[in-house]
This record gives C-alpha cells, sequence and structure tokens, in this order.
C-alpha cells in the first residue's frame, strides 16, 4: 500500500510538473495586442510604411492598424480609450487629457499644411477683402489658423471677408473645382488635386509659414499628434519607444521614396491616388519631432486655441502632464 501511494504521487507530480510547464509555455507564446488608429489623409500617408510592411516593433507584441476614413470615429475611439496610440488632430489631444487624462503626447508627424487659395488673379492676401472665403471645420483648427493669421495680415474675418464652411475636406475641393469658390482654405493632398485639374489657381499665403513668423515658432503649428495611452507608457515603456522609433523611420522615409510611398498608400487604402500623394509631398510637412523638442510649439497652439474659444481645448489649457517628456 505504502508503495502504491509513493507511485501515485509520483505520477501526480509529473503530471503537475507537465502542466506547469504547458501553462509556462503558453504565456512565452501570448502575444499582446496594441490598437493603433490613424485617420485617412496625411497621417496615414507619413505612417503607410509602418502599416504596409507592419515590422515587428517587439517580440510578444503585435500591432493592429485601423485606418479610419470618419474623423469622428477617430475622436470617439479617443473619448472611450480603445486606441492604445493614434495620431488625433491636436487639439482633440487636449480635449481628451481634460475628460479622462488617459493620453499623453508623444510627438508630432506633422505640422501646418493649409493654404489659402484663389482661382482668379489675385497675388496678395489684401485682394481677399470683400471676398469670400472657404474653410472645413468652423470653429476648430483650420479656422482658428486662418482667422489668426487674416488679422495679423489687416483682414479681419468677420467684416472684411464673408467666411462660408463645408463639412470636411472629402468636400473643399469641390467647391473650387464647379467654380462655386473663388477663394479656399485648402489642406494636403486636397490642395494638390486642385492644382492638378484647376488651370491657374495661385497659392496666396502658407498659414504655417505665416504662423511661425507670428509666434516666433521654430516648427509652425502642430497639426497631426501621436498621442499614447498612460498604462502603455508606465508598463511597456521600451515598447513605446520603439513605436515612436519606427514612426520618425516611416516619415524619413516618406520623403525619399515617393514612388514606393504612392504605391503603399494605394495599397493600405489611402484617399488620395498615387500621382496625388506624390505631388503633395511638396508641401505636406510630414515631419516626425518628439515632445521634448515640440513642446514650445504646443504650448503655443494650446494657448492661442483658447484665447480664440476655450472649448476647442476642452475649457482649460492643458498643465504639462499632457506631456509624455517634458
Amino acid at each position: 500500500m505504502k508503495k502504491l501511494s509513493i507511485f501515485l504521487i509520483t505520477i501526480l507530480s509529473i503530471f503537475m510538473f507537465v502542466g506547469c510547464n504547458k501553462s509556462n509555455t503558453a504565456n512565452l507564446d501570448e502575444v499582446k495586442k496594441i490598437n493603433f488608429v490613424v485617420p485617412d489623409g496625411l497621417p496615414a500617408i507619413s505612417v503607410a510604411k509602418m502599416i504596409k510592411e507592419k515590422p515587428e516593433i517587439q517580440k510578444g507584441y503585435s500591432i493592429n492598424y485601423d485606418m479610419e476614413k470618419v474623423p469622428e470615429n477617430i475622436v470617439t475611439s479617443i473619448m472611450k480609450s480603445e486606441a492604445d496610440i493614434a495620431i488625433v488632430p491636436s487639439n482633440v489631444s487636449a480635449i481628451s487629457y481634460d475628460k479622462n487624462g488617459n493620453y499623453k503626447i508623444a510627438g508630432t508627424v506633422g505640422f501646418g499644411s493649409f493654404y489659402i487659395v484663389s482661382t482668379d488673379d489675385s497675388k496678395s492676401i489684401e485682394d481677399l477683402k470683400g471676398k469670400e472665403l472657404y474653410n472645413i471645420g468652423k470653429g476648430l483648427t483650420p479656422d482658428i489658423i486662418a482667422k489668426s493669421i487674416l488679422k495679423n495680415n489687416n483682414i479681419n474675418p468677420d467684416t472684411d471677408i464673408n467666411l462660408s464652411y463645408v463639412g470636411g475636406v472629402t468636400e473643399i475641393a469641390p467647391v473650387i473645382l464647379s467654380g462655386k469658390a473663388n477663394y479656399a482654405v485648402l489642406p494636403e493632398p486636397a490642395l494638390s488635386t486642385v492644382l492638378n485639374k484647376k488651370e491657374g489657381l495661385n497659392i496666396l499665403l502658407n498659414l504655417n509659414e505665416e504662423w511661425k513668423k507670428e509666434n516666433n515658432s521654430k516648427y509652425g503649428y502642430p497639426q497631426a499628434t501621436v498621442i499614447v495611452k498612460k498604462d502603455l507608457i508606465e508598463n511597456d515603456k521600451k515598447l513605446v519607444e520603439n513605436i515612436l522609433r519606427e514612426i520618425e523611420n516611416s516619415t524619413l522615409w516618406a520623403y525619399k521614396d515617393k514612388e514606393a510611398l504612392g504605391d503603399y498608400c494605394e495599397e493600405i487604402g489611402v484617399t488620395a491616388n498615387k500621382d496625388i500623394i506624390i505631388s503633395a509631398m511638396e508641401r505636406a510637412n510630414i515631419k516626425y519631432i518628439n515632445i521634448k523638442d515640440s513642446i514650445n510649439e504646443y504650448n503655443t497652439y494650446f494657448k492661442n486655441l483658447y484665447d480664440f474659444d476655450s472649448k476647442t481645448v476642452g475649457g482649460k489649457i492643458p498643465d504639462e502632464g499632457i506631456y509624455m517628456e517634458k
């Protein structure tokens, strides 16, 4: 009986050991999924290399890339804290931080790419007086930046011009191409689309260059901000650093091989066609700058937006807790 007991204990021990090994192996093989949400357009173009090639960022992690066609879906994803990392309109980072503090700014992949254009013979911004100017995003960044710069060019946007708005980027190009509008604020790649189809289109003002002059700014206003979930930074800092390095590599590569960039964008489903994307790169202002080197640009940007309308940044200027690194 004693021998039988010893035998059973031995057998049970072996099974327990095998079970533990299987459990440990399962843990080792577990892959943690990271959700990376990116809007269509320039943000997607800036990380097209990552989305297409899906490089292994770090062993044990898998990046799921979600390119959103509808901007509102990205905002919803951030407000619900569904994304682990995302590229968002810069003021959304402030609104999110004010609401739940779940994300921090890691840097930017793009500064201002909006331009005031004219279809007539206008060569100066002064010619805007008394005219109708079309724009997108009433009360949002494109509107605020344009109004601020117009004021600094001695044009009162409330009395000197008539401002009209359309719903989004996909609607702004058609109003110019149809002849409905003679003046508009166009972002890339919509600008390249119009330049390609409309002869005699004049670029009157580069809003980012004007912003740089007026605000003593090195890079201009941040247009596309990389935000990372606070928990991910705290628990997987090395992974975050690796992802940011890949983002930077992707933005640099975008200018080195524009033909391949066009092919990649076509394959991943970016709305603009290949030829337009290649043309747009000249004025796209895609550039990865980490938050350490762009913190002054964000402080200036948030203050300007707050002074214009506090709601655009969530009701108050974000404190330095919004930044991943200071």
